[in-house]
């Protein structure tokens, strides 16, 4: 009679574990715009979600690799987030300066219950004021 309660606990708990799966995505897609003039970098992840206060993009990451020949990418930036103020996407806004040719930013965004998306994108010389990968 003691094992009862135990097993109603834990299949409640893989129920709400599985509803929570079931609800739980990565990242659908990632847009990304640089520009060297003004060093704004703009990212937009979209993340369709039901309720942005239990379901968002918690995290932003941007790494460095340096002409691209680096070993390990430096990260740059950590950027906490506690809700997604939009339904359907995640935006955030910030200054990178002293970018040149052949650098390659990697930004990953992770999702607070399942998931990430990861893009890259390599500043050109010939698009080396606006860059965009979308």
């Amino acid at each position: 009679m003691l094992n009862k309660p135990k097993i109603n606990w834990l299949f409640c708990l893989s129920f709400l574990l599985l509803a929570i799966a079931v609800h739980a995505h990565e990242p659908s897609d990632m847009t990304i715009k640089y520009s060297a003039i003004s060093g704004d970098l703009s990212i937009i992840v979209y993340h369709k979600v039901n309720s942005t206060s239990v379901h968002y993009i918690n995290n932003i990451e941007i790494y460095l690799n340096r002409q691209g020949l680096e070993l390990e990418d430096r990260l740059l930036i950590t950027q906490k987030f506690f809700s997604q103020p939009i339904r359907n996407e995640q935006r955030a806004k910030f200054l990178v300066r002293d970018l040149n040719p052949g650098d390659e930013l990697r930004i990953v965004a992770y999702c607070n219950l399942f998931g990430k998306i990861e893009r890259t994108i390599t500043i050109t010389e010939k698009n080396w004021q606006e860059n965009t990968l979308e």
